[in-house]
């Protein structure tokens, strides 16, 4: 961001937003200059100069100085600051009931985050009654849901909030953002005197009311079952009933922008596939001649992995949703449920496409006489023999005569089926089919096994290595933007395509280039900052991209480098079949061990309690969603055991 894009600091009085915040360092000086102003002989009686000067300390306090000052100066600044504090909390303890809203009347709305924090952190609440201080507070032009952001203040003024939240339907928002929402600013607080009871009443009639927020509707329609927060199956359905009727009716009045996907097959198409963007519809053609010559089973296998790409490099699916495909803008709008799988607008892009491919090769296959389920039971049961000398799997394919709602059954059967297979091969070196039957229970994805130690690297919460990821791959990063000339999407595609000189950078933007300098990711060449390093660069791309790395696909330079980062503490290695995200996405389609929000296909197949009254229709593209899951098992276990025999031929 240019210099010149800061905020006029003439137009908006001082305030300290943090450490990681740009807009701390554009006011450095002017928090220099309220705070050698400050008169401890008069000071300012109004409540924004008092905040303002709250504001100053905190700026002199956190060391956020200007570097040209000199030593004594800063002594003297903070000298002053320990003045500040005691005329603010002077201040403060003379508020009372008496005089609370006089006292309070036109506070900047910047500053209401904080006079909250001091109310509370100077006692405040215990001395006032609770109708002047919430009389004094409305005044104040505070809303209730930041009121309910103040844990001392919600304790403090309990049965007199409670009737607040209870007063009308849209009091529920608090009571759904409070147990439902995720990634909130702040954290809020209920009354203890709000019961699960309360709870329920008071989203029921918000469901009711003539005109409910869509997003919230969605998030109770979304959450999980929970009798603490009055949330019950009954709530959920009337939430989605609603919620549906609500994007019917707006869509009838409405028709907003055409997007979607679409799959041909070109019977003059030379290239295997090409994609193509028509208006907002992605468009994949792909070539019969391409189809035609690999109807061989390995290579309906290799067309799924690589022309489909399901898991085109390093046997890493790319179905999951991942945090860097939601950019900035796209993660701060809407609301996200604490139990929700985090999609967006790219995840939704790929579960069409590989869902609507999937459905063209099952019709294309058939067309050949070939049923995909049936190639399925070839890898098991004579290509994992032959290849790799594994025995004993066993793929039961869906009669051909059977319905959609009997195939779903038994291919949900079927995958569950292998999964164990795979972990009884693992854990006893053979299939024992009676054991397997012992032990039947639902299949934990996250936990099925890899007999590679140290299979995929994670990223761990230390700063470095989170710092590092943030500068290259975000869209939030500070290194996005230097001019018009020299901007990209994210830092690694600015410096990997422009000629960007260190002199070009903006102050702030310097350290960040430093440690990229210092981490060897990149150099100063003189005339740019150059990228360099590809092993290190092709590790901090896999964990941008898929939030692992899969260590025994690295060359010998690149497993160098994770095992540096794991010494250094910034990666840590597991061994297991799925990474963490691949896991999150079988449970999202298949249960709810981790997230409400997802179709929990299989619990509703195994359980006979999917919708009724949607015909064969329904239970065909559940067919199809759980063969494509099928298929990114299959590829995971094949890759598992290639890279078991690749060791065996390193070593």
């Amino acid at each position: 961001m240019d210099e010149e894009a800061a905020p006029d600091q003439s137009t908006r009085r001082l305030r300290y937003y943090g450490v990681g915040d740009l807009a701390t360092y554009w006011q450095v000086r002017q928090a220099v200059e309220v705070v050698g102003a400050f008169d401890p002989v008069s000071p300012p009686e109004d409540v924004n100069g008092i905040l303002e000067l709250h504001n100053a300390r905190l700026f002199i306090e956190a060391g956020f100085v200007p570097a040209d000052i000199a030593e004594h100066h800063r002594q003297e600044l903070l000298a002053k600051s320990t003045s500040i504090r005691r005329i603010v909390a002077q201040w403060f303890n003379d508020l009372q009931d008496g005089n609370l809203a006089e006292k309070l009347q036109g506070v900047d709305w910047q500053y209401q985050e904080h006079l909250l924090d001091l109310l509370a952190g100077l006692g405040v609440y215990g001395r006032c009654s609770p109708a002047a201080m919430l009389s004094a507070l409305d005044g104040a032009e505070i809303q209730l849901g930041d009121m309910v952001t103040s844990k001392r203040l919600v304790e403090n003024y309990d049965t007199t909030l409670r009737d607040r939240i209870l007063a009308e339907p849209r009091g529920a928002e608090l009571v759904i953002q409070h147990h439902l929402e995720d990634e909130r600013t702040k954290d809020s607080f209920l009354p203890a005197s709000f019961s699960p009871a309360d709870s329920r009443a008071l989203m029921e009639s918000y469901i009711d009311s003539a005109a409910p927020n869509p997003n919230y509707l969605k998030l109770i329609a979304d959450a999980a079952i929970d009798s603490a927060a009055g949330i019950d199956a009954r709530l959920v359905v009337k939430a989605r009933r609603r919620y549906n009727a609500m994007i019917e009716e707006l869509f009838q009045t409405n028709p907003g922008i055409k997007t979607g996907c679409a799959v041909t097959v070109s019977r003059t198409q030379v290239e295997p596939v090409v994609s193509s963007l028509n208006d907002m519809v992605i468009e994949y053609t792909f070539s019969e001649a391409w189809l035609e010559d690999t109807l061989d089973f390995p290579s309906v296998l290799n067309n799924v992995q690589y022309l489909f790409e399901f898991a085109p490099q390093d046997g890493l699916l790319t179905l999951p949703a991942f945090d860097s495909e939601r950019g900035g803008i796209e993660a701060a709008i809407g609301l996200i449920g604490t139990s929700h799988y985090r999609t967006g607008q790219i995840f939704e892009a790929k579960d069409r496409a590989t869902l609507l491919q999937t459905v063209m090769y099952v019709r294309y296959l058939a067309s050949k006489d070939i049923d995909l389920e049936a190639v399925l039971r070839w890898y098991f049961e004579e290509y994992l023999p032959e290849e790799y000398g594994v025995e004993g799997f066993v793929f039961s394919p869906s009669s051909p005569m059977a319905n959609y709602l009997e195939r779903c059954r038994n291919l949900f059967a079927e995958m569950e089926s292998v999964a164990t297979q795979f972990k009884l091969f693992l854990e006893d070196g053979e299939i024992d089919h009676e054991v397997a039957a012992a032990g039947a229970d639902q299949v934990r994805y996250r936990t099925i096994p890899s007999t590679l130690v140290g299979k995929y690297a994670y990223p761990t919460d230390h700063n470095e290595i989170r710092t590092l990821l943030h500068t290259l791959f975000s869209d939030q990063s500070s290194l996005t933007y230097v001019n018009e000339a020299l901007r990209g999407n994210n830092a690694f595609e600015l410096l990997r395509r422009k000629e960007v000189s260190y002199e070009s950078l903006h102050e702030y933007q310097r350290p960040l280039v430093d440690k990229l300098i210092e981490h060897g990711v990149a150099e100063n060449t003189g005339g740019r900052i150059h990228l360099k390093n590809p092993g290190l660069l092709r590790v901090l791309m896999s964990l941008a991209d898929y939030e692992a790395v899969a260590y025994y696909h690295l060359n010998e330079r690149s497993r160098t480098q994770v095992d540096t980062m794991v010494d250094a503490g910034w990666l840590v290695r597991r061994s297991t079949l799925l990474t963490n995200a691949e896991a999150s996405y079988f449970n999202f389609n298949l249960n709810s061990v981790d997230f409400s929000n997802g179709p929990k296909l299989r619990n509703k197949y195994q359980h006979g309690v999917q919708a009724k009254g949607h015909g064969e229709a329904q239970h065909q593209e559940t067919y199809y969603r759980a063969l494509r899951l099928m298929l990114a098992l299959t590829l995971k276990i094949n890759d598992e055991f290639w890279l078991v025999d690749a060791e065996k031929t390193r070593d």
